[in-house]
């Protein structure tokens, strides 16, 4: 009997402090516009031109309407402190507080590294993102 009340106590214990939490912002890339009818091809390489849309989701919804999204370039070959360019700086304001949609065109190779923070904390980012640009 204490043996299955043990099993018991610990299946409980391992539901409970396992969970994951599905609720967190997320930002999807894609080669196509966001639609109810299309969907999205989601996609994380990318060619040099290309237009790069990006879906920023918050399901418990944005604190604020005002959202600063920041994008860097880093170089493929660069260590990991060093190599960092500042390219983008946009404030924009949502008309919905789940999600908000854009795209950027980016015309050289390395990673980017997208960010989006809500406009009352820009020291934590809510969002963080990382696309490739090949040549």
């Amino acid at each position: 009997m204490k043996k299955i009340l043990l099993i018991l106590i610990l299946l409980l214990c391992s539901f409970t402090l396992t969970g994951c939490d599905k609720e967190k912002p997320g930002i999807l890339f894609s080669s196509t516009p966001f639609s109810k009818e299309l969907g999205y091809k989601e996609q994380s390489v990318y060619k040099k031109g290309d237009k790069i849309y990006y879906l920023l989701y918050n399901p418990k919804d944005f604190k604020t309407r005002l959202l600063k999204v920041q994008v860097f370039r880093k170089d493929a070959g660069a260590d990991e402190f060093l190599g960092y360019e500042y390219l983008y700086n946009q404030t924009v304001e949502l008309k919905d507080r789940k999600f908000y949609t854009d795209y950027f065109i980016i015309n050289r190779a390395g990673f980017y590294i997208f960010q989006a923070f809500e406009f009352t904390n820009t020291i934590k980012p809510v969002i963080i993102g990382i696309v490739k640009v090949e040549d």
